[in-house]
């Protein structure tokens, strides 16, 4: 078990430090032009962006600044922004709250919705219910997360004015008022979600039911609700959990154009901003925050599979 730890979090580790390369020398890519550039201003001569970057010192190096920034990084300090005068690491605790509510409330409502409906699918496989069932719910996949959220949005300015609040509230401000601006953008979000923690929880059950080991609990004359809920979906959780947690780091990075549709101050309306302004230290923040989001949601699931599989715990 501790081996098996121990392993997951130095690969963890590893792939942070690669994604790290990558996220700096191709954020220099992404950005056309020097953020000297935008400071200087349109009509600055050469000489005086030359003096800019090399006050802020992009003439050193880029290996150099490279390992600068990532033992930045390591301590905290993400830098300071050469467009705006800002702390990275201040803009990035306004943002990150944003992404992460918005990416767990819509993971949520895929779960709410898919796991139950891929229980009901498993255990009627082959029937008219599984094939009505899954079929709407592809259907359902087929439908881009942006144009749900245009729909939503839509419905609630015209029908449910009550219900969606356009002005982005804080959940320390007002806990109604959070809810109120984030409940539209999590279903826009977590409807087209569900068909796919659906499809995952029914072709897991599929596999577990015709296990042995529930056959046998059915013989012993256990209810059917016990057997499928305490036994059945117990040992499909694994690949249903490591399929969530791999859900929730695509969410989090990939929710930029549902941020622009709802105007929500988060990552990826942050990074878009970033690259209009070719603000690259702030861009490099925040990819690499992305990135270490997404990992750190798959080594948690890792961890916590060995608690559901005894045959990996027992490694």
């Amino acid at each position: 078990m501790t081996k098996y730890i121990l392993g997951r979090v130095l690969a963890s580790l590893g792939v942070v430090f690669v994604l790290s390369l990558l996220i700096f020398f191709a954020g220099r890519g992404l950005v056309d032009g020097s953020p000297a550039h935008v400071i200087a201003g349109s009509q600055a001569s050469p000489e005086r962006i030359a003096q800019i970057e090399h006050e802020l010192g992009f003439d050193r190096p880029i290996i150099v600044q490279y390992g600068e920034w990532l033992w930045g990084v390591v301590r905290g300090d993400f830098g300071t922004s050469p467009v705006t005068g800002l702390q990275t690491i201040e803009v990035l605790q306004q943002q990150i709250p944003v992404s992460f509510e918005l990416a767990a409330l819509s993971l949520l409502v895929a779960i709410v919705l898919g796991v139950p409906l891929g229980v009901i699918a498993a255990k009627r496989a082959g029937s008219a219910i599984d094939v009505g069932i899954r079929v709407p719910m592809i259907l359902l996949f087929a439908i881009p997360g942006f144009i749900t959220a245009t729909i939503t949005i839509i419905l609630a300015t015209n029908y449910f004015t009550n219900l969606y609040s356009p002005t982005y509230i804080r959940f320390e401000q007002s806990p109604l008022g959070n809810l109120q601006t984030m409940i539209l953008p999590a279903l826009g979000v977590g409807i087209p979600t569900a068909p796919l923690v659906m499809q995952m929880t029914r072709a897991s059950m599929i596999e577990v039911l015709h296990q042995p080991f529930v056959a046998a609990a059915r013989v012993n004359g256990l209810s059917n609700r016990l057997v499928t809920y305490g036994y059945a979906l117990r040992a499909s959780l694994p690949p249903i959990l490591t399929f969530i947690g791999f859900t929730f780091g695509a969410l989090i990075g990939g929710l930029l154009i549902v941020e622009q549709i709802f105007s929500l101050p988060g990552l990826g309306r942050g990074i878009l901003q970033s690259i209009s302004t070719r603000d690259f230290v702030q861009l490099n923040a925040q990819a690499i925050v992305l990135a270490g989001s997404f990992i750190l949601a798959n080594l948690v699931v890792d961890l916590l599979v060995p608690a559901l599989d005894r045959r990996i715990a027992r490694k």
